[in-house]
């Protein structure tokens, strides 16, 4: 499953990646923080970490279910909006 994200603060994209989850664990970095990602057999299980000094997130975990989204996606993360589409063509 490939996911697209971005991360905002307030109305600013502070950055914006993508990461493609498979069946085996992968992790990548990215400037403001680390994406540790594997495929389960629902879900996949994300955790994002190692967030930059500036970001104050600490670690944020995710179990997102496999399927393909309509439109973006957001879930609220302290002070920050972390916006999602899923794609299941990877």
């Amino acid at each position: 499953m490939r996911v697209q994200l971005g991360l905002f603060d307030g109305d600013a994209l502070l950055e914006r990646m993508e990461i493609v989850v498979g069946p085996s664990e992968r992790v990548d970095a990215f400037r403001l923080f680390r994406a540790s990602h594997k495929l389960g057999a629902e879900s996949a299980d994300i955790v994002l970490d190692n967030f930059a000094e500036q970001v104050a997130l600490k670690s944020v975990k995710l179990h997102m279910p496999i399927h393909e989204s309509d439109d973006w996606e957001s879930i609220q993360l302290e002070k920050y909006t972390l916006a999602f589409w899923c794609h299941l063509d990877a």
